[in-house]
Order: C-alpha cells, then structure tokens, then sequence
C-alpha cells in the first residue's frame, strides 16, 4: 500500500534533483524509486530487530511495515531519520 506521506515525499525528492514536473513523467520516475526506498527501509529496519524478531519477520508471508512499528522504539523518529538519509543519498547521486 502506497502511503500519501510517501507520495509526497517522493514528489519532494525529485523537485530537489531538479525534475520538473512539466516535462518528466514523474509517475514512471517514481515507480522507479518507491522498490529502491521501500527495500532501503525494509533492510534497515530490519537491523534494529533483535534475532527473534528477524526469524517471526523473516516468516511472515505478508511482509509489512507495522511490524516493525510494534517493535522498535522511537520508531517514528527512525522512520523520519531512514527517509532524510535515503533522499540524501538520492540527491548526492545527482551531484557525481
């Protein structure tokens, strides 16, 4: 499921990089990017569960976010802190 939170800053992003949105197609650019940040999330989250956690996470056939919200502590904060480091890492590769 696709999160309005996650729309917007996906547009965010790619006005930052320089896209416009006039004349790219910022859907497809988007379809793109939410595999690549959704995976950078997912891996990183990951690693704040301790190895219980991971073997319940890694047997799930329906993978979601909300267990690792019921999980890790401040996750909200780490959250915020997962997208601003992806969006710089984004960004940085536009400057390369």
């Amino acid at each position: 499921m696709i999160s309005i939170a996650q729309e917007e800053f996906l547009n965010d992003t790619l006005v930052l990089a320089w896209f416009d949105p006039r004349k790219h197609d910022f859907e497809i650019l988007k379809d793109d990017m939410r595999p690549i940040l959704d995976e950078y999330i997912e891996l990183n989250l990951y690693g704040f569960l301790n190895d219980k956690e991971k073997s319940e996470y890694d047997q799930l056939e329906d993978k979601d976010i909300s267990f690792f919200k019921d999980r890790i502590v401040n996750f909200d904060n780490i959250l915020a802190e997962l997208y601003i480091n992806w969006q710089k890492q984004y960004l940085e590769s536009f400057r390369e």
